[in-house]
């Protein structure tokens, strides 16, 4: 999984004209479906020349499609991203989970909405795993999986994650006393590490585990809680850790996201909001959005001057009436970088009610 860092990255690429294809592709889970993948990639590329004809290279657009025919036999299920440009000597195939909007785009950069609603549907999380003896804290971070903490730090455990140490039954009574300390232990332990930056928390376990967690965690680790999963601890392993707490964290992003809507295109008494694309582009070009909802599957092609910088859906949207303006193929795109580079939030929203809308600063 792409890190925001190698987003900003591969934005920082620019090439002569609009010479960077970027090309977003669902990949079937079944062999019969992933059989039409050459055919909608081609036809998602003529949509994108339809679009800015004259631009792409021959050799680019092959490039794509053999990279597509390399490549999606070994990510059923994702979304495909590969961004091309023989001008730049790019080929990047960055596979997404799950399933985000297809689209082909040129552009002078290359276009990465889809990625950038990638990170925010599957954030970096933490997992903890919890029985009445052990405490297991996880650090999810794009496709790794790693162990951070444990409690209690030098106890026994069978080899690999895959295990617990158990107790003979002579020894259950002594667990019991120990099980207070090991929560009080492991709520310490979240503590500790939301004062170093929050992020969201799952917890796994037996459910009584959970409950008596919950009870003694502070309000900033709760704040960050997800939900959790039941499971028997004996018999996880970090992939099945992750695997479990995968439907609980597309819950609490989509949920997060549905909330977000909801604030800001509800009109509400002293909340200063923007709603529409035409309010959204005055908030980005004065610097004033806090947080931009764009919507998912919709691209809005549009200008930029290069003399003041100002993003227009008309070539004369500007002071300089248009005499430096250069179209953009998709100002939803251009919006959403501003606006992170100013410090604002994202999101790109499955469910909105218009093309854009966003909280003021």
């Amino acid at each position: 999984m792409i890190t925001y860092g190698e987003v900003d990255k591969l934005r920082s690429c620019r090439a002569p004209g609009q010479a960077v294809l970027s090309l977003y592709l669902y990949v079937p889970a079944d062999e019969a479906g992933r059989a039409d993948l050459p055919l909608r990639a081609s036809d998602l590329i003529t949509t994108a020349t339809e679009r800015t004809p004259g631009i792409l290279r021959r050799e680019d657009e092959e490039l794509a499609l053999r990279a597509v025919a390399a490549h999606s036999g070994g990510w059923p299920g994702h979304t495909l991203g590969i961004l091309a440009s023989g001008e730049l000597g790019m080929l990047e195939v960055i596979p997404l989970p799950g399933r985000f909007a297809e689209r082909a785009v040129l552009a002078p950069r290359p276009h990465v909405r889809p990625l950038l609603a990638a990170l925010q549907r599957y954030p970096d999380h933490q997992i903890l795993i919890i029985d009445h003896r052990h405490a297991w804290l996880l650090a999810v971070a794009g496709d790794r999986t790693d162990v951070v903490a444990r409690v209690p730090a030098n106890g026994e455990a069978s080899a690999g994650f895959g295990g617990w140490y158990l107790e003979s039954s002579h020894g259950l009574q002594r667990v019991t006393e120990l099980a207070p300390h090991l929560y009080q232990d492991a709520a310490a332990i979240l503590d500790r590490q939301s004062r170093h930056g929050s992020q969201p928390l799952v917890i796994g376990g037996r459910p009584d585990s959970i409950t008596h967690l919950l009870a003694l965690l502070p309000r900033p680790v709760l704040a960050e809680y997800a939900g959790g999963f039941a499971a028997d601890p004996h018999t996880l392993t970090l992939a099945s850790a992750r695997k479990l707490a995968a439907p609980v964290m597309a819950h609490w992003a989509e949920r997060r996201e549905q909330q977000l809507v909801q604030a800001i295109t509800a009109a509400r008494p002293g909340v200063a909001t923007a709603v529409g694309l035409d309010e959204c582009l005055v908030a980005v070009n004065d610097g004033t959005a806090e947080a931009l909802l764009i919507a998912d599957e919709v691209i809005v092609p549009g200008f930029e001057c290069e003399r003041c910088d100002v993003l227009s859906l008309s070539r004369d949207g500007c002071c300089d009436w248009g005499a430096a303006s250069w179209p953009v193929p998709d100002l939803l795109e251009e919006m959403a970088w501003r606006t992170l580079h100013s410090g604002g939030q994202v999101v790109s929203a499955r469910v909105l009610p218009c093309v854009a809308a966003a909280r003021l600063r």
